[in-house]
């Protein structure tokens, strides 16, 4: 078969564009619920559950075939709740220190902290190399067009970096405190109109509200969509199509490792027989361009 032939829809590099990390350390970190959650609401694997070394997590990328995965330094509800988490973001600097060619680090937001939390956020930016920002509406309880999180539009604006925010159905597993679920998709209609210049990411998909997320998408220059947190296998046939078609460009490949398997992902979006061009857009090309990585 012809080289050309042979890499027909694969990407200059393959882009994991919503993961997290998961070494023991940090699996020791969080709280009883998340092991939970992850094992049986999810049925993430003992392997990871029990965590793995950043050079396993590179030997799971390579594995299937993904370059760089873009690494989440969550912040997890309102500190001082026994239900919150956060991740030091200096456990994600010292992770793309180390592997500088195969992370690229995104910074987690609190609407809670304010000035002192958009000053970290330039801080990491400029100083650190972030190449996005990242938030959970559903641990604050605040949906993405509430005030407390305008202030962090406008810095990612200021900073020319993308930001992308859970939106959809709240996956939190936890009967004893379920939290609601504010992000509906078409509250980023709003901050699309508010913020026109700011590259906004709906993770997740969007799901149930996939076609809602899909129109926002479609009417914004400067909203997409993440693919991550539901494997391709079951995404809905619109998405799917979207993806293929007139939204080339505009759906970015994720896994929100561990989530779903690096990859099962890979194999999976290979069985949905998409078009070489979309194909290459999604896997990696569109989060290349949003994020500005070279």
């Amino acid at each position: 078969m012809p080289e050309a032939q042979a890499n027909e829809g694969r990407p200059t590099r393959v882009v994991d564009a919503v993961c997290n990390l998961l070494t023991p350390d940090i699996v020791a970190s969080r709280p009883s619920w998340s092991r939970t959650f992850h094992g049986e609401k999810i049925g993430t694997n003992r392997g990871a559950l029990d965590g793995v070394s950043l050079e396993q997590h590179i030997e799971l990328m390579d594995e299937a075939g993904i370059d760089i995965a873009f690494l989440i330094a969550p912040r997890m509800g309102r500190r001082g709740l026994p239900t919150s988490w956060e991740l030091d973001p200096k456990v994600v600097i010292d992770a793309v220190e180390r592997y500088p060619d195969r992370f690229r680090a995104l910074a987690g937001v609190n609407p809670y902290d304010g000035v002192r939390g958009i000053k970290e956020l330039d801080r990491l930016v400029t100083e650190y190399g972030f190449v996005g920002a990242h938030f959970y509406p559903h641990w604050f309880e605040m949906a993405p067009d509430h005030a407390r999180w305008y202030p962090f539009y406008a810095k990612c604006g200021e900073l020319d970096v993308p930001i992308q925010m859970q939106v959809g159905r709240c996956l939190r597993y936890a009967a004893e405190n379920p939290l609601p679920s504010v992000g509906r998709p078409a509250t980023l209609d709003t901050v699309a109109c508010h913020f026109p210049d700011v590259r906004l990411v709906g993770i997740h998909i969007g799901w149930p509200w996939t076609e809602e997320m899909i129109s926002v998408a479609d009417k914004h220059p400067n909203v997409y969509i993440g693919s991550d947190a539901y494997a391709p296998k079951h995404w809905p046939e619109a998405f799917v199509r979207f993806a293929d078609s007139w939204g080339r460009g505009k759906v970015l490949f994720g896994t929100d490792w561990p989530v779903i398997p690096f990859d099962r992902a890979i194999r999976e979006i290979d069985e949905l027989g998409l078009r070489p061009a979309a194909r290459a857009a999604l896997l990696g090309e569109a989060a290349l361009d949003v994020y500005r990585v070279t």
